[in-house]
């Protein structure tokens, strides 16, 4: 197993701010237990014997209970491929190196518009969802707001794990997502709701997002190609950043 990096930014990070002392252990141990590309078996009584083995008073409740924390605290995001529940770390290519040419474990199905083939977010680990939620359901096209909260108070948000404009701010941060994008993400999901094109709540915003940074990465990456930029323009931007 490679050495894994921890930055000096946990310390003050709000994300991890908000766990508790176990729930930041074994968060780090995660990391530290992940194949190369950041996922690992997502069934609790493995993790709780790969992550904490000579904890033998440790029950399966509490180990179940901090990876519920982890997932709304958007660390940790969960699926599942072939009946079998799995998990990986949504900022894990932000911080370590893949070394390894492929996975230990399979990767979550995001090729499928309206819902991944064979991976759906486990409810083995966290009963996080009460739904089968579509995994990607974007519109083409969507309306930018200057809205936060968009009128939800804190007890629906609380119900279907809806965000505020700070904490995915702060996930996107750590996943490298530009600002701009993490604002139409939430401009977009607060204006519908917090539902999907289906009108379903949306449970795991963070599996959204990671997916939402994605596509945006993908149609920039085919803007370049099909508009190439002239001379003027590149030296235009490189003059508006001295």
């Amino acid at each position: 197993m490679p050495n894994r990096i921890l930055k000096e930014s946990i310390c003050v990070s709000e994300s991890i701010d908000s766990l508790s002392w176990f729930e930041e252990v074994l968060f780090y141990r995660l990391i530290v237990n992940c194949d190369d590309f950041g996922r690992f078996d997502g069934r609790t009584a493995v993790i709780k014997n790969r992550l904490f083995p000579l904890k033998d008073d440790l029950t399966l409740g509490t180990v179940k209970a901090a990876i519920q924390k982890l997932v709304s605290a958007g660390l940790v995001i969960t699926y599942e491929s072939m009946g079998k529940p799995y998990l990986y770390l949504p900022t894990w290519t932000a911080h370590q190196t893949v070394r390894a040419k492929n996975s230990k474990y399979p990767a979550p199905d995001s090729g499928n518009p309206s819902h991944a083939v064979g991976a759906k977010s486990s409810e083995n680990i966290c009963n996080q969802m009460k739904a089968d939620v579509p995994v990607f359901d974007i519109r083409e096209s969507y309306s930018i707001f200057d809205i936060r909260d968009a009128g939800v108070d804190a007890p629906a948000r609380a119900k279907t794990n809806q965000p505020t404009l700070e904490q995915v701010l702060e996930v996107a941060k750590l996943r490298g997502c530009p600002e701009r994008c993490a604002r139409q993400f939430f401009d977009y999901y607060a204006t519908a709701g917090w539902r999907d094109g289906e009108g379903k709540p949306v449970f795991n915003w963070q599996q959204k997002l990671v997916l939402w940074q994605m596509r945006e990465d993908k149609q920039r990456k085919q803007k370049d190609k099909a508009s190439p930029r002239s001379f003027a323009d590149i030296a235009a931007e490189m003059e508006g950043s001295l």
